[in-house]
């Protein structure tokens, strides 16, 4: 499944809507960010724990996201090769940011 027919799915999620970043389509929940596809590195970015980013990149399924020559530490891109578990990304991603919305 594609990017864009995993944020159809995941737009009509509660609280989930589509937006922008960076001029390019991303997904969001009740505002925080959640992913969008970083064309330039052909990869998807999710937003999950800084924990859960330095586990990604140890395993091999995530690079660091340093676009702007700082470190995201909530940042991780995933590259396309994994594109079988965006979905999953993505919902772990949006549990990540209803977790901050209670906190």
């Amino acid at each position: 499944m594609t990017y864009e027919d995993i944020a159809d799915k995941m737009v009509r999620l509660e609280d989930v809507e589509q937006s922008t970043m960076m001029k390019s389509p991303c997904l969001r929940y009740k505002g925080d960010f959640i992913g969008m596809m970083f064309v330039r590195e052909d990869c998807l970015i999710i937003k999950v724990s800084p924990k859960r980013v330095d586990e990604l990149i140890e395993n091999g399924l995530g690079m660091e996201f340093n676009f702007t020559k700082k470190k995201f530490k909530e940042w991780v891109l995933i590259p396309q090769e994994f594109e079988d578990d965006y979905e999953a990304y993505l919902k772990e991603a949006l549990a990540y940011a209803k977790s901050k919305k209670k906190s």
